[in-house]
Parts: C-alpha cells; sequence; structure tokens
C-alpha cells in the first residue's frame, strides 16, 4: 500500500497491510505479543475488533479497548495515539 502522500516523521512510504481472523475468545495474549512487539518509536500500532462490540488499539506498551464511538477510552486511544506520533488522520478507527 503505497502511502507516501501520507507518512509523517519515521514512518516508511509503502506500508503492508496485515489481516487475519480468529475464532480464539480470548484475544488478551494477542494483545499483549503486539503490545511487546510494537516499536516505540514512528507512531507505530495495530487495531481490530472482536465481535460486533469491541474495537482493540495496541500502541507499544499500551492496549485500549473500547465500544463505540462515544466511549470516553476511544478518545484516551486518540489522545495516546497522537502523542506518540500517530498522524492525526490516521486515528480514524471505524467503529
Amino acid at each position: 500500500m503505497d502511502l507516501a502522500d501520507s507518512a509523517r516523521g519515521s514512518q516508511p512510504p509503502v506500508w503492508t497491510v496485515l489481516e487475519f481472523e480468529s475464532d480464539a475468545e480470548d484475544d488478551a495474549p494477542l494483545a499483549r505479543a503486539l503490545a511487546d512487539g510494537l516499536s516505540p518509536d514512528g507512531g507505530w500500532y495495530a487495531d481490530y475488533r472482536v465481535g460486533d462490540k469491541e474495537r482493540v488499539v495496541v500502541f507499544a506498551g499500551r492496549v485500549f479497548r473500547y465500544a463505540g464511538a462515544d466511549d470516553p477510552r476511544r478518545t484516551e486511544a486518540i489522545a495516546y495515539g497522537a502523542s506518540v506520533g500517530v498522524p492525526e488522520h490516521q486515528l480514524d478507527w471505524k467503529d
């Protein structure tokens, strides 16, 4: 995916998007593995849905979970993402 026009700072101009599905009932091990593995530099994050109700946004060392656009935890995730260098236009997770 060529994102040269929207990449900021140390973000590369070309990204690889990984999509996957799981029938695991507990996503906590995945969230922890992502939080442990993501680089704290460059505004890296991962996001995914758990069922129809919960969005999970993972940064290096931090996991945010929220249920819908009105959930105050979504606002916290956006503020944290901005504080670690995620460009504003990338803080638009679909709920």
